[in-house]
């Protein structure tokens, strides 16, 4: 399976949020500077291999129209039932006969990454034996099941819970579902419709950041999931010269930096420190000073790979904060040109980006003017 720009995505987002309360439903709350569903719907935008995106919405929901994917060309909508298998069925009726995939998410969880999702494309790929893939969880607080009057306990290691995305092969679905629909069952999620018409599935490991908003107290903490710090250090060693660039600002000065790269040693710690923050490898590991391809690098190509792979991950720069730690040259009469630069280079404010100079008393290496130091923070959010 190949399965380049032969996808689509349904969305079913027709529910009233009972037991989550509140004036209006979950997936038009906002996160930041998005909607829960802006969040789900917008994730799969960025992707080429998605062809559309139908979400099932309650024909009476004034809302959607306010949704910055309203009017996207990739985007149908499609009136919504009264049960979650009503509303997927009236989305499998608009779609193209020439697609191959479907992909099912629920509207309120949209934490989902896009290293996990193309994960569960490449794991569907790989085993020709089934016909979808679906990610589970361990369940980890104890259990009891309600029988009667009594709360019987049950051991939790028989038990997942189940997430979306949902994966599963057009046709089989389709088939899947017309079954259902001549049954007229209903069923609580996609995973369950196809085992019962007797497709094989596989149930691949799930994420735990990738919950479900259900109830209010979900969404109370979403800014702690929504971003990440990491940090960042560089050293350089000085010598003779007639300049040096920090932070793509030449710096007019007697002295350069000793370095396999080009030495723009502020690039490279803020590139650390946003690797660190995804949780990925430093760029020692992306751009050894081994290869002789990387002799003379431009800092600048060192940064845009780490922010290709932040976006690759779901993530962008929220802010920036270091220190610069030398005796000379002096930073300070450099500090809004190298803001304006990295603001520009990262594609966020000035505003969120702190630039910062001290000396270190003249003690040590770095005191007696033999070398420089940068100390960096960065912290991410979900890519809108």
């Amino acid at each position: 399976m190949s399965p380049k720009n032969n996808i689509t995505v349904i969305i079913p987002a027709a529910g009233n949020s009972s037991r989550f309360g509140g004036s209006i439903p979950k997936q038009f709350l906002s996160l930041g500077e998005e909607t829960v569903l802006e969040k789900s719907v917008n994730f799969f935008l960025e992707i080429s291999s998605i062809k559309e995106v139908i979400v099932a919405i309650n024909p009476n929901e004034h809302l959607i129209k306010s949704q910055s994917f309203y009017n996207d060309a990739r985007v149908r909508f499609v009136e919504g039932g009264s049960t979650r298998s009503e509303s997927v069925l009236n989305a499998l009726v608009e779609v193209d006969q020439s697609i191959e995939i479907i992909v099912i998410h629920d509207a309120a969880r949209p934490w989902l990454r896009r290293s996990h999702f193309e994960d569960l494309l490449h794991q569907l790929n790989n085993d020709q034996s089934v016909a979808g893939i679906f990610p589970v969880i361990p369940a980890t607080d104890s259990l009891r099941m309600k029988k009667g009057k009594d709360l019987i306990p049950v051991e939790r290691e028989q038990f997942l819970h189940v997430q979306t995305p949902q994966i599963f092969y057009y046709e089989s679905l389709k088939e899947a579902f017309n079954n259902l629909k001549k049954e007229n069952l209903h069923m609580s999620d996609e995973s369950q419709v196809m085992e019962h018409a007797g497709f094989k599935l596989l149930a691949a490991p799930g994420e735990r950041s990738n919950i479900k908003i259900t109830f209010s107290d979900d969404i109370a903490n979403f800014a702690g999931r929504d971003f990440r710090i990491g940090r960042g250090i560089d050293f350089h060693q000085f010598q003779p010269g007639d300049g040096l660039t920090l932070g793509n600002v030449f710096i007019d000065c007697e002295l350069s930096i000793v370095a396999h790269s080009d030495g723009d040693i502020i690039l490279h710690a803020i590139s650390d420190a946003l690797l660190g923050a995804a949780g990925l490898r430093d760029i020692g590991y992306y751009f050894p000073d081994s290869d002789p391809k990387n002799k003379n690098l431009s800092s600048l190509i060192i940064i845009e790979r780490s922010l290709d792979l932040l976006k690759d991950n779901g993530l962008w720069p929220r802010n920036i904060d270091f220190v610069v730690v030398c005796e000379n040259p002096k930073i300070g009469p450099y500090v809004n040109q190298i803001k304006k630069s990295l603001s520009a280079i990262l594609k966020i404010e000035e505003s969120f980006i702190g630039v910062k100079a001290t000396t270190t008393e003249k003690m040590g290496v770095i005191g007696d003017g033999n070398g420089i130091a940068v100390y960096a923070i960065a912290s991410l959010r979900n890519k809108e």
